[in-house]
């Protein structure tokens, strides 16, 4: 997976992209101040942990084995 900031910054970059093919506009990655990049890296962290439940659901779902050390907050 990757690491939080590089995903932020593509996700956000290609959040601007579709927002201005519907017409609104964004402030451009390069432009954000640190707050509002800090806001787009949480994101991205929230992005990440929600693909390792998915990815921990499936392996559930298709009966591989389960990683049980992980914290049962995390679990599905």
């Amino acid at each position: 997976m990757p690491s939080p900031l590089p995903l932020a910054r593509h996700y956000y970059e290609t959040r601007r992209e579709i927002l201005a093919s519907c017409g609104a506009t964004a402030t451009p990655w390069f432009r954000l101040t640190p707050d509002e990049r800090a806001v787009a890296v949480a994101e991205a962290e929230i992005i990440l942990e929600a693909l390792r439940r998915a990815h921990r659901e499936q392996d559930i779902v298709e009966g591989r084995p389960v990683d049980t050390d992980m914290p049962r907050e995390t679990w599905v």
